[in-house]
């Protein structure tokens, strides 16, 4: 920004801290901040302006279709739950939740039966032992952070399709981007002043003198938005993500308190780095009432037209599941004109769809169409969670640019993960290369794995599978054996994305 350093408070802790950690708080002072947040909130479900904050703030109600979106007490502070089908997307993390804790489970048994049967020397035992007691402590710190959001206490509906509607991207799980949460607020890496630092860089060309309220989509756990707000002090920050363990974290740590949480590096670098406790913590904590963190779908975004001057996506647009294209609607529609569009983070796009996976050029021309002027661009190179307790990591070339909003693009239509020949059931199921290729693999491959019993040898299992198929009995123990294998490396990957 030119007029950049009107807007920059520094390091935070001058202007932008209001009092003493020490200083009482009212209990309700996140709650009024609840209620200013429904000024600019649009009804995920039928998009009426006219939402109100319960007296308790324990729900926020639609007037128009009568729909109760819940908020969550954590604390002092207050989590508002903004996604279109509310209940349907809580039975969808109340599953992620249950595969965590089913996997945990899986785990400790794991690690139990090794304690008991592996030949170990004292140093081998000394690790194992250290490993079980960090994955059982591991799982009650998860458990307290997602209690408020009583998962448990919710039950499955009897029908399917309307909770497909709510159905979310098998690869965002309650675990996925747990590393980002010790990068965020433990490692002290320098990565988090490089990312900052990179989007300082393209804001330079902002030529506005403050950047006003400004909403993150994609925040994780928060670091980068974080140091937004100390660094240019937003009227307000709204910080948005779909993931809850992610922003219970950012919530509680941002707010001052020392989180716990056990870190399991990818390549332990000695015995002490296999299980590590790290206190999670806020260089400076923000007790301030202009930030608020809302749990919602970027795809379905809960606010009125024009309501926000600043938009952040970090690390997002390339791994969203919908056509680039098409998102950019939602970034414009809530941006008042002459607002700015921040983003930074990888193009790494794996879309099955060739189209969507944009280069560089493109992405900026798709900007350019759906109503912005790129004011500025610029690519670097920076670390990207490399633990000091592993081994593994690695860096990343990521984009950066600011734009300014224009003109206003045409009406994003609503987005529904699944496709609809699957929501209704009467429609035709397309055919596809993919389909027809896989199709007889995964016939064969449920076969073979309902006849493992615990009891049968491969052998037995190959000859039982050439008379299904006819197939000579060599070759089907091969091919018994080959989906074996892929079904063992499949669970030990799971395993090991489970620890990050």
């Amino acid at each position: 920004m030119e007029t950049a350093s009107a807007a920059v408070v520094g390091d935070g802790s001058d202007a932008n801290q209001r009092g003493d950690l020490t200083d009482a708080r009212p209990a309700d002072r996140y709650a009024d901040a609840i209620s200013v947040l429904c000024s600019k909130l649009a009804c995920p479900a039928c998009g009426s302006a006219k939402l109100t904050a319960s007296e308790s703030v324990d729900a926020i109600h639609c007037a128009d279709c009568s729909n109760d979106y819940p908020v969550f007490r954590c604390g002092d502070d207050y989590l508002p739950w903004l996604f279109p089908e509310p209940t349907n997307a809580r039975l969808e993390w109340k599953a992620r939740y249950n595969g965590y804790l089913t996997a945990n489970a899986a785990e400790q048994r794991r690690l139990k039966s090794t304690l008991q049967l592996a030949p170990l020397t004292e140093t081998g035992e000394r690790r194992i032992d250290s490993l079980l007691r960090a994955r059982e402590q591991h799982r009650d710190q998860i458990v307290s952070l997602l209690a408020p959001l009583d998962l448990e206490g919710i039950d499955w509906p009897s029908g399917t399709a309307d909770l497909l509607r709510a159905k979310l991207p098998k690869n965002q799980g309650l675990s996925s981007y747990t590393s980002n949460i010790f990068r965020d607020w433990a490692w002290e890496n320098g990565e988090n002043e490089a990312l900052i630092d990179a989007a300082d860089k393209v804001l330079g060309a902002d030529q506005r003198e403050h950047v006003g309220e400004m909403l993150t989509l994609g925040a994780g756990a928060c670091r980068l938005p974080y140091d937004l707000h100390r660094r240019y002090a937003p009227t307000t920050s709204v910080m948005l993500d779909f993931n809850p363990l992610l922003l219970q974290v950012a919530s509680t740590v941002v707010r001052g308190q020392i989180l716990p949480l056990y870190e399991f590096p990818v390549a332990p670098m000695n015995e002490s780095s296999f299980a590590v406790l790290q206190e999670c913590r806020a260089p400076t904590p923000l007790p301030e009432d202009n930030i608020v963190f809302v749990l919602a779908d970027a795809l379905h975004l809960p606010f009125t037209d024009s309501s926000f001057d600043t938009i952040f996506t970090p690390w997002l647009i390339d791994i969203i599941p919908q056509n680039l294209r098409d998102f950019i609607p939602n970034i414009n529609r809530c941006l008042a004109v002459d607002g700015v569009w921040l983003n930074s983070g990888s193009l790494a796009f794996f879309h099955s769809d060739a189209s969507w996976c944009y280069s560089e050029e493109e992405v900026l021309e798709q900007v350019e169409a759906g109503g912005f002027e790129v004011l500025s661009v610029e690519r670097r190179t920076v670390p990207y969670l490399k633990s000091p307790q592993s081994s593994h990591g690695r860096t990343e070339a990521i984009f950066s640019f600011c734009a300014k909003k224009v003109s206003e693009a045409e009406r994003p239509q609503s987005f529904v993960y699944v496709p609809e020949w699957i929501l209704d059931t009467s429609r035709t199921v397309p055919a596809s290369d993919d389909t027809l290729v896989s199709s007889s693999q995964h016939l064969l491959v449920a076969q073979v794995l309902s006849a493992v019993d615990g009891k049968r040898t491969i052998d037995e299992i190959g000859r039982l599978v050439a008379g299904q198929y006819g197939l000579d009995v060599d070759e089907s123990i091969h091919a018994v054996r080959r989906i074996l294998l892929d079904a063992w490396e499949k669970s030990d990957e799971e395993r090991s994305a489970d620890s990050l």
